[in-house]
């Protein structure tokens, strides 16, 4: 009783403090349903996901499996996304809709048909059929993307009644190549500007790798320099991370700590981006940019104003809940302790 009470404890304790969590889960840590690849024949060896070799115009019928656990009917959502890159530069396998400034020749969403649902019973399996058109040329690299499934919350959410509802997804990864010839990676510099980040004051560095391959364990550090000046005010590195093939995306570089950035200056900066994937190829970076007094004081508006800063009181009201209830745990367990020695 006592070891179940802490753990709802510190599940309350993660929803309130980490309410954006996405939990990805299995059948053996409480998960209700799972979902897995039937692979075809022309599945490439010593891969757990889709990895195809395809022939240009080909189609071809993909299979996934949908295992509901619960003893209840249950809705699945379906998805079939392109791979993007996200700012914390990781491979991002579940947004529905490409970016305007998106770059992808041949989105891999769009090669596919697939139901946008499906329903299974209490404590059986499904098979879900998905038809794959390749596309009718050939091409180098890869098309890479994800089938993303979803069961529908929607009645659990309602009826557990919480401001905060963890709900999770499976991904099966969906690669398409036609031949073997090597493609290099590229990494571009395309824009800085200043910008808010979650109610943070901060730059982005949009990034850029324009070729039809991915970017594995790479490493970026960023800094950001008063021009002329050899004292960084900004830096962020980011290491071991993925970037998807003929991807664009944001990098946000913050002016301080997540949580407790400082206001923007006007003035001009540069920034330099240093980067090196895990064959050793490296990038070196730079552009000038400068923040006008204008654009400052719009990012120090949002961030710093008495509006803004009702965000703050929240945090140290969900960490004083948070300290009551990891008090509370504390001594209940201590209470449980000196019962059972007497």
């Amino acid at each position: 009783m006592r070891r179940h009470l802490v753990l709802v404890l510190i599940t309350l304790l993660i929803q309130l403090v980490f309410p954006g969590i996405v939990v990805f889960a299995d059948e053996n840590h409480g998960a209700d349903y799972s979902v897995h690849p039937i692979l075809p024949d022309n599945q490439r060896e010593g891969r757990s996901f889709f990895d195809l070799r395809v022939e240009p115009g080909t189609k071809q019928t993909l299979q996934i499996q949908i295992n509901n656990f619960s003893d209840q009917e249950q809705t699945y959502f379906i998805n079939v996304n392109t791979a993007q890159t996200n700012g914390n530069i990781v491979i991002d396998y579940g947004q529905n809709e490409l970016p305007e400034e998106s770059i992808v020749q041949q989105p891999i969403c769009t090669l596919v048909d697939y139901p946008k649902e499906a329903v299974i019973p209490g404590n059986k399996a499904g098979v879900v059929t998905l038809e794959v058109q390749a596309p009718d040329t050939s091409f180098d690299g890869i098309l890479l993307g994800g089938i993303q499934v979803k069961k529908d919350f929607s009645a659990e959410k309602e009826e557990s009644n919480q401001p905060f509802f963890s709900e999770y997804a499976y991904v099966v990864g969906l690669m398409m190549s036609a031949n073997d010839k090597e493609v290099v990676p590229d990494l571009k510099l395309n824009e800085v500007r200043s910008e808010v980040i979650t109610n943070n004051a901060g730059v982005v560095a949009v990034l850029e790798n324009p070729q039809p391959i991915n970017i594995k364990g790479v490493t970026v550090e960023a800094t950001v320099h008063s021009k002329g000046q050899e004292e960084p005010i900004m830096t962020r590195k980011i290491e071991n991370g993925g970037i998807a093939p003929e991807s664009v995306f944001a990098m946000p570089i913050y002016h301080g700590e997540a949580g407790n950035t400082k206001p923007l200056e006007s003035g001009d900066y540069q920034l330099l981006v240093e980067a090196q994937d895990e064959t050793g190829q490296k990038w070196l970076l730079t552009k000038d940019f400068t923040i006008t007094k204008e654009q400052a004081n719009s990012v120090n508006h949002e961030v710093f104003t008495v509006e803004n800063n009702t965000n703050s009181l929240l945090y140290i009201i969900i960490g004083a809940l948070a300290a009551v209830l990891l008090v509370g745990g504390f001594y209940v367990y201590r209470r449980g302790k000196k019962f059972r020695r007497r």
